[in-house]
Formats: structure tokens, C-alpha cells, sequence
């Protein structure tokens, strides 16, 4: 998508489309108050719990939408797609919704667990490449040579309208928020959630969280435009990998977020212990994210509604209890 194509994008527009298109099958997620995280910034934190959504991450917003918008005849083409585990759930739902089936492109370095969950769930997977950035060009070839359906998991607008229905429901559950933090990999749920609360109230400020191990999004908006780095194994790893270099998500969140703050994998730890200690969650280290960023910018946040959005769960067993421990 060129530059031009995505500066007309018009993000409130599509969390709109997507609100009325997927109604049937997306149910708001809990807002819920934290006294913990409230006293810490001396201010009022709500979590939106979006480790609630179907299939146990954000992810099946964008999935749904985007599959729900596709014509009977472009699913009998056949569905590709590239996930690091999350987003393969949520399409392999969205698709099953329609009576269909997808082959996700995965890559050697998945997770052992998320492996086994994925197949668990009857999946078509294919296990391309050492790296997830590897497994999604080979995808996007594939489906391009067969002339399938390539579900991006961020580089397409009805994906990104799709996560933006994280902000819709926050406008709706905290009217006067403040600020949000979200997780940030490629940027999706963040540009699609924060363009929604900035149109709602332009002077909602919106923050996105990354582990310092895959700084993607960090780095390509310092540098003005999208970067390939090397990127390093990390708790976080929904939101590890390289991101398309055309994607859309730069400029939306160039336009509409404040900051991406790092956090070290011992920030994302204590993150992820904090949710269970304080509020017996079960959160992925992705998911830890928002509220690891908030507790880093806490003196910007004082005083302030400020939700931060807990937005998976998914975590291995043996990881967690080491966590814990």
C-alpha cells in the first residue's frame, strides 16, 4: 500500500464497519478496576481484559472482520496466513465460522507449546523457515502463486478496523479515559484502538508497549520509516518478528501514538506476576505488556484514567509456574 493509499484511511470508519459487521459474534470484554496499579500511580487503572476474547488473545477481532468480509468465492479460493500462534487460533475460528478451512504458515522457532495447541485445535499448519518473518513472506508467496486469500495478522485496513474495536469498547466502558496502553508487535491493535480513542477524544493519549528484545515498531518510527533488526527470543513473543516493509500500521501510529515504551524480559516477568499475585490472572507475556509500560511511565500517568490492555493468555504451563515461582 503506498503512502498516499494510507494517509486515507480512515480509521474511525472502519472500527465502525467492523462493530456492525461482527455484532454477532464479538461480545465486549471486561473492564476491570485494579487498586493495586491505581495506588501505584496514584491515579485510577482499569485492565481491559481482552485474555477474554474468543480464542484467548485480541487477536479474533481483525480475524473475524476480515473473514467475515470476504465473499464466498474468495474462501473457496482457499485462506493463507502467518502467525506466531495467536493469530492462527483466531483465523482458524473466524474461517470455521464460515464453514472453511485455512493453512497457517508457522516457523521452527514457534514455541513447543503454542505448537502443540495450535495442532491441538485440528489446524492446517505448515512449518516454513527459522524465524516468523520467514514463515509470512513464504506465505504471501504462496497464496499469491495460487491465487489464494492472504490474511495479514496487521498490514491490511479490515484487520486493523477489526482490533479497533478494543478502543470502541473502552470509549463506551470509560467514557472519560485518559490514556491506554496496548501491546505492540506490528502494531495492529495499537493503531487500530488508538485511532478510535483519539477520534473519540483527541486528547486521549495512547502508548504502546514492546519487549526491548523486538523494538520493530520503535525503531521504524525513529527511522521515519519500516526497519529490518534482528530481533532476539523473548517472553513476549507474540510480538517478536519483522514487520512488512509497506505496512500501514507506521503511519497510523505515527499519527496517533504518543510514545512505544521497551520493557527488559525481567519487566515482562514482573508484569506477568503482578497480574496473577494481584489479580489471579493467567496472561502471556505479550499480554503483560500494558501494565509493565504503565508501571515504567507511572509518573506520567498520575492523577489520569488510564486502562491498560491485558490482551492474551496463552502462555506455556512450565513458563508460567517458573514465573510464579
Amino acid at each position: 500500500m503506498t503512502s498516499e493509499n494510507q494517509q486515507q484511511l480512515d480509521v474511525p470508519k472502519l472500527v465502525l464497519e467492523a462493530i456492525e459487521r461482527c455484532q454477532d459474534y464479538l461480545s465486549p470484554t471486561p473492564l476491570e478496576y485494579s487498586m493495586y496499579l491505581s495506588e501505584k500511580i496514584e491515579g485510577e487503572v482499569w485492565l481491559k481484559l481482552d485474555s477474554m476474547q474468543r480464542t484467548s488473545s485480541f487477536k479474533f477481532r481483525g480475524a473475524i472482520n476480515k473473514i467475515l468480509s470476504l465473499t464466498e468465492a474468495e474462501l473457496d479460493k482457499g485462506v493463507v496466513s502467518a502467525s506466531t500462534g495467536n493469530y492462527a487460533l483466531a483465523v482458524a475460528e473466524a474461517v470455521k465460522i464460515r464453514k472453511h478451512r485455512a493453512t497457517i504458515y508457522i516457523a521452527e522457532d514457534i514455541e513447543p507449546s503454542r505448537l502443540e495447541l495450535l495442532r491441538s485445535h485440528g489446524l492446517d499448519l505448515v512449518i516454513h523457515g527459522k524465524l516468523a518473518w520467514d514463515a509470512e513472506k513464504e506465505a504471501r508467496r504462496v497464496a499469491e502463486e495460487q491465487d489464494k486469500i492472504y490474511v495479514s495478522p496487521y498490514n491490511d485496513p479490515i484487520v486493523v478496523g477489526g482490533q479497533g474495536t478494543c478502543g470502541y469498547e473502552i470509549s463506551k466502558q470509560l467514557p472519560d479515559v485518559d490514556a491506554a496502553l496496548f501491546a505492540c508487535g506490528a502494531g495492529g491493535l495499537l493503531a487500530g484502538s488508538a485511532g478510535w480513542l483519539k477520534y473519540h477524544n483527541p486528547e486521549v493519549e495512547a502508548f504502546g508497549v514492546s519487549p526491548e528484545n523486538s523494538p520493530v515498531m520503535y525503531e521504524s518510527m525513529r527511522a521515519n520509516k519500516m526497519v529490518e533488526i534482528e530481533t532476539f527470543p523473548t517472553l513476549a513473543d507474540t510480538c517478536r518478528g519483522s514487520v512488512d516493509l509497506d505496512s500501514i500500521t507506521l503511519e497510523l501510529c505515527q499519527r496517533y501514538v504518543e510514545e512505544i515504551v521497551l520493557l527488559t524480559e525481567t519487566e515482562i516477568e514482573e508484569s506477568i506476576r503482578l497480574l496473577f499475585e494481584q489479580h489471579r490472572l493467567v496472561v502471556e507475556g505479550s499480554g503483560a505488556l500494558g501494565v509493565g509500560g504503565l508501571l515504567k511511565r507511572k509518573e506520567r500517568f498520575k492523577g489520569k484514567k488510564v486502562v491498560a490492555a491485558v490482551c492474551g493468555r496463552n502462555i506455556d504451563l512450565e513458563v508460567f509456574k517458573r514465573i510464579i515461582r
